[in-house]
């Protein structure tokens, strides 16, 4: 039986309204705390019925070598209590929605039977909500901190303009792309000293022996089994899974954890920074690359990844060639020079459309992408390219964008374009017409399996012509390059769409 079924026996119903919050045991300090919560409308615990209490504990526990604190907390059911909870909670686990939900989207309401939670998001959030399961994670964080129902309702609203990227939230929002520091190591945790410096995720294509990387952990767990097979048979063994993220990449992590390692390894947590070396296998189970991890460090900073690791990422080998667009610079000595706000004014920016096998985000394919980059608002390069598909293209997407099975037949692969892709965006925001919820997807989804994680600042011309209240009947690509008094040739092919918005966005940031 548990600790907490064992007070229920001993005390009957005496204590029905004391719960049991929590137990920590500091070794360090040799202490055990128990905290137990009780509501504020039940009647308060005398100084007799917390001696009863704490002697039955000793007596049931034992810890003669620990010091024994027991706290009695009274829960009161208050709404600024409740909000500040509800920020710690997300603060905690799910830092996009703690940078992007406002306390005036939550409304709260305290009735006889429980409290209701009612949260204005976006379509987006609404859907990270439910990817992740959070309304019924929160609920439960609630009612266990308050020992009362709680009802979480979430309200979308369709004008609801999301401002942060809502894919890959793990490390966008709570830990922006980060500079490079000197390496600080704050405890080995498995093996001995590193002798090298970390790489990055994104170089490694293949099996590689001794490698040396540092992230942010992610998707952290244990799994407790016992060996099949080998000398060690029947013995019991864990094994502990992480994602490693490198602000470039991200790969599958696995230890084989020794028994005097295991509760070292327990401590970690999503969120820390680490060394680790291993070697990187194919994994049996998912055929891809793997890094099966002989030693791991927490590191206090990020670390600083030689540029001699990028070096190897050679433009000369691109499959995809860009062009220069020297030809499109704006204006002359006599134009009047045009002023933008700092979505362009010192930023590059790229530009670009996609077009695909079907509106399926999680399954349709890339046939084509055109991009333009934009330097201080200027016209510099052009990114062009078929990507070749797995599967034929559907009758209706040929009749829609002109792209025929023919002309896609000898186009680079998917891995190649997307890497040739990653590369010319490298240190520059996105744009695009309604960019987050579409082509972002596709690019995301795709990258994700070749190690490419765009975690750029993005821009959708799509919610930036909302927010400009521009009076027109729609805000579809055609009817604002109409509106600006531009002209679209070739709608539906991946540069002429880029150009087109880029025009737009350029439009949408002057300054007047």
């Amino acid at each position: 039986m548990s600790f907490e079924s064992d007070f229920r026996l001993n005390f009957q119903d005496k204590y029905q309204e004391l719960h049991l919050k929590e137990v920590v045991v500091n070794k360090a300090k040799r202490c055990c705390t128990i905290t137990f919560l009780y509501p504020s409308t039940s009647k308060e615990l005398s100084e007799a019925d917390k001696k009863e209490i704490i002697l039955w504990i000793k007596d049931y526990v034992g810890l003669d070598f620990l010091d024994l604190k027991v706290k009695f907390k009274r829960v009161f059911v208050e709404e600024k209590l409740i909000l500040k909870d509800i920020q710690s909670f997300f603060a905690e686990r799910y830092k996009l929605v703690e940078t992007y939900i406002k306390e005036e989207a939550f409304k709260i309401e305290i009735t006889n039977i429980d409290v209701i939670v009612d949260i204005t998001v976006s379509k987006s959030i609404e859907k990270y909500f439910a990817d992740n399961k959070i309304v019924s994670e929160l609920s439960n964080f609630l009612k266990e901190n308050y020992l009362v129902e709680f009802t979480i309702k979430l309200t979308v609203d369709e004008t609801f303009v999301d401002d942060v990227d809502i894919e890959s939230v793990v490390h966008t929002t709570a830990y922006k792309p980060t500079q490079r520091y000197s390496v600080d190591v704050v405890k080995e945790i498995v093996g001995d000293k590193f002798m090298t410096s970390p790489e990055f995720l994104s170089n490694i294509k293949e099996p590689k022996k001794d490698v040396v990387a540092a992230g942010f952990i992610s998707k952290f767990t244990r799994k407790d089994y016992v060996q099949k097979s080998g000398q060690r048979a029947g013995a019991e063994r864990v094994l502990f899974s992480f994602v490693l993220d490198d602000e470039k990449g991200k790969m599958e992590c696995v230890h084989f954890c020794a028994k005097r390692n295991v509760q070292v390894l327990e401590s970690l947590e999503d969120y820390m920074f680490v060394l680790v070396e291993g070697d990187v296998q194919k994994s049996t189970y998912s055929g891809k690359l793997q890094l099966n991890v002989k030693k791991m460090a927490l590191a206090s900073k990020e670390i600083e990844i030689p540029e001699e690791y990028v070096a190897k990422e050679d433009h000369a080998l691109s499959t995809v060639k860009t062009e220069s667009l020297t030809t499109l610079s704006q204006g002359d000595m006599f134009t009047k020079e045009i002023k933008y706000n700092d979505k362009v004014n010192g930023k590059t920016c790229v530009v670009f459309d996609i077009e695909t096998t079907g509106l399926d985000k999680s399954n349709d394919q890339i046939i084509e992408i055109g991009a333009v980059k934009l330097v201080d608002g200027k016209f510099k390069e052009k990114f062009q390219t078929f990507v070749k598909p797995t599967n034929p293209i559907p009758m209706d997407v040929t009749k829609l964008t002109g792209i025929t099975d023919d002309m896609v037949k000898n186009a680079p692969s998917p891995e190649q374009v997307l890497k040739d892709f990653y590369e010319f965006t490298r240190d520059s925001a996105i744009v695009g017409q309604n960019v987050i919820d579409f082509d972002m997807m596709f690019v995301k989804r795709i990258g994700k399996e070749y190690g490419l994680t765009f975690d750029n600042e993005v821009y959708d011309t799509y919610v930036m012509a909302r927010q400009a209240h521009l009076q027109v009947t729609n805000f579809k690509l055609g009817t604002l390059v109409k509106y600006f008094g531009f002209t679209l040739e070739g709608a539906h092919r991946a540069w002429n769409d880029a150009y087109a918005t880029a025009q737009v966005f350029l439009k949408l940031c002057e300054i007047k």
